[in-house]
């Protein structure tokens, strides 16, 4: 079996074509994968910053959260899947170890965690792009239960989270400002951006200029550490994050991901009525997935970067 794997700390992602299929316990789903997409947590894992964290880490390590494809075989005690079935969902970056990704033609998962019936009428390419980024911006977007009129400051908006989380918050009515590129304007305006900032500039400032009164809301996308827009905020703003920027106390929420059925199905309805798009900035072959990785970590993406797995 063909996968992307990761040999040992610090070692570059690599297919390897020798990886032996896996057999599904009773209450697994055995899924043939057809899509995936590259996102960060991917290159935090290949370049072992996770394991500096202190996440124990079992060698070799196939690499990918997301995924799309169909049931191949489902064990005994499964009652929810049928061989045939389109699926897709996330697997979980450590569980309890990080080691399983969805970088192969076959995967194991539970039918409990990590799956659910792919989205009607939405391409196996396009749902397998969808789901870490999708629920991210869910989740973000519901802590910051925004209304009709109010003002979100978004940083990162150009990025997979960032896509989504900008159409989910023009779908709720809000005003959305977005630091970028001037290459991203007319991308981010076509997903509901109202201001776009100068992202080299003062953005306290410019944001300022456009508020004085100060934003309601702060979807941080690209900070590690609370503070960088906490002077464009009112006093009583509300903040979140999934990368631990939102910081401690009232209306502060660092979201995370989780692959529930009841997660997934919400996002598939989504994708299946329209509300949602995936923006594929560009799609590679499986054999050029480690080439994804590196594009994401180097180039200035837009969106999301697709896997064609089989």
């Amino acid at each position: 079996m063909r996968a992307i794997i990761v040999d040992s700390q610090g070692a570059a992602p690599a297919l390897r074509e020798d990886v032996p299929e896996p057999t599904p316990a009773e209450n697994e789903v055995l899924v043939r994968v057809h899509a995936s997409a590259a996102n960060p947590a991917d290159n935090s894992i290949a370049a072992g910053i996770l394991a500096g964290m202190g996440l124990e880490h079992e060698y070799p390590i196939t690499l990918r959260r997301d995924y799309a494809g169909v049931v191949e075989q489902a064990g005994a005690a499964v009652s929810g899947y049928r061989p045939g079935d389109q699926v897709y969902g996330f697997v979980l970056h450590a569980n309890p170890i990080v080691h399983d990704g969805a970088w192969a033609e076959l995967i194991t998962v539970t039918q409990e965690l990590s799956i659910a019936p792919a989205p009607d009428g939405v391409d196996l390419a396009i749902a397998g792009a969808a789901p870490l980024a999708g629920i991210s911006a869910i989740a973000a977007i519901d802590a910051l239960d925004l209304s009709e009129g109010d003002v979100l400051l978004v940083a990162g908006a150009a990025g997979g989270v960032g896509s989504l989380a900008v159409q989910l918050a023009a779908r709720a009515g809000a005003r959305i400002l977005a630091p970028a590129l001037p290459e991203d304007e007319e991308f981010l305006r076509e997903l509901g951006v109202s201001d776009v900032l100068a992202r080299e500039g003062d953005v306290v400032q410019l944001v300022r200029d456009r508020v004085p009164e100060g934003v309601d809301a702060l979807l941080d996308l690209v900070n590690y550490a609370p503070g960088t827009y906490d002077a464009a905020l009112k006093p009583d703003a509300r903040v979140a994050s999934p990368t631990g920027a939102a910081g401690d106390g009232p209306g502060r929420t660092n979201v995370m991901a989780t692959p529930s059925r009841e997660n997934l199905e919400r996002l598939g309805a989504l994708l299946a009525d329209g509300t949602l798009r995936i923006p594929v900035q560009a799609t590679y072959r499986f054999a050029q997935a480690p080439e994804a990785l590196a594009a994401l970590a180097g180039e200035h993406t837009q969106g999301k970067r697709a896997i064609h797995i089989s």
